[in-house]
């Protein structure tokens, strides 16, 4: 039972237990004009109302990729009644980019003539606001990283509504450029997410924000994840691959009786590539197998992707991993 625990708890929706628990208020009023935010141990995870990011030092050209310095003295906060900076500071103990919000918060303060109209703000986010810093786009393994925190952190805050807007926090020049998984996005917002470049000197507020867990906590979901051996079948990344099947609206056509589907996963990287891919294949069309998306064996060189890709196959699917 203790193996099972620490399982759930490493790798499966125990994982959200302690952000849950430690979430505590920092910025609260009495009016639904006044400026709310909430944070959890480290400040991991941040749920806020009527706050700002003044993005005035934010310079864009030849800006790099995760910038930790954009936000300084001035430049976030809010209308707080009430305003626990002491909290706020004890909770900057893991300031990192991909690991927590420290960065982005602990200028935050609270200003009396704060309003989030067109005098205080150059652009009003009115709907939900999904604030995220990303991971790699490039690379299968550290940008699922991002999503299936995206997803933890719903069930955090509560609500699954697609009907959100989501900002990429990316301090790149060029913005965040996602050609190959972009459609993923669509599992989480109908509308077309947000590049911060295109807030350059300006003062941006939101009415209701979600700063979701990021990709390289310590100690996190998945990257940097200690996980006890022995145990598999996580519930939370079950329920991630259903989500996405769900939302992206793959269909299934199958199983189909007497035949069994197989993908095999061809890369163009020397190190990783089956030479002999086409023999194979003609050897699985011989036996009267089929090639096909949803598929009940899954080949391919072992990779970090490997494993994200099986978010997509049915339960049923086998992995078999080529050395």
């Amino acid at each position: 039972m203790i193996q099972k625990r620490t399982f759930w708890e490493q790798g499966d929706f125990g994982h959200a237990i302690p952000r849950i628990e430690y979430m505590a208020v920092i910025c609260d009023g009495d009016t639904d004009e006044d400026s709310y935010l909430e944070c959890s141990d480290h400040l991991r995870i941040c749920k806020a109302r009527n706050i700002f990011f003044n993005f005035k030092s934010f310079t864009t050209k030849r800006s790099a990729k995760y910038r930790n310095n954009i936000i300084h003295e001035g430049e976030v906060g809010g209308r707080c009644k009430r305003f626990n900076k002491e909290l706020l500071t004890a909770r900057l103990d893991e300031k990192s980019y991909l690991q927590s919000w420290g960065h982005e918060l602990e200028h935050f303060e609270s200003y009396d003539d704060f309003k989030v109209d067109s005098e205080h703000c150059d652009y009003i986010f009115e709907r939900p606001t999904i604030i995220i810093k990303l991971d790699a786009a490039v690379n299968m393994y550290h940008h699922y990283c991002d999503f299936i925190n995206l997803y933890l952190s719903q069930f955090i805050n509560g609500s699954f509504s697609q009907d959100v807007d989501i900002l990429w926090w990316d301090t790149y020049s060029k913005g965040f450029i996602d050609g190959y998984f972009g459609d993923t996005w669509k599992a989480f917002s109908f509308h077309k997410p947000h590049e911060l470049i295109s807030y350059e000197k300006k003062t941006v507020c939101f009415k209701n924000a979600l700063l979701p867990l990021l990709a390289r906590q310590r100690f996190g979901l998945y990257y940097n994840m200690p996980l006890i051996d022995g145990c598999y079948g996580s519930g939370l990344f079950h329920a991630f691959s259903h989500h996405l099947i769900h939302r992206l609206n793959i269909p299934q056509n199958g199983p189909l009786l007497d035949k069994v589907r197989i993908t095999i996963l061809q890369r163009t990287s020397p190190t990783r590539h089956i030479t002999n891919v086409v023999e194979v294949s003609n050897l699985f069309s011989y036996q009267g197998f089929q090639v096909v998306q949803f598929t009940q064996g899954l080949f391919g060189f072992h990779w970090f992707g490997h494993r994200w890709r099986c978010c997509r196959n049915p339960d049923r699917c086998s992995v078999f991993g080529l050395a």
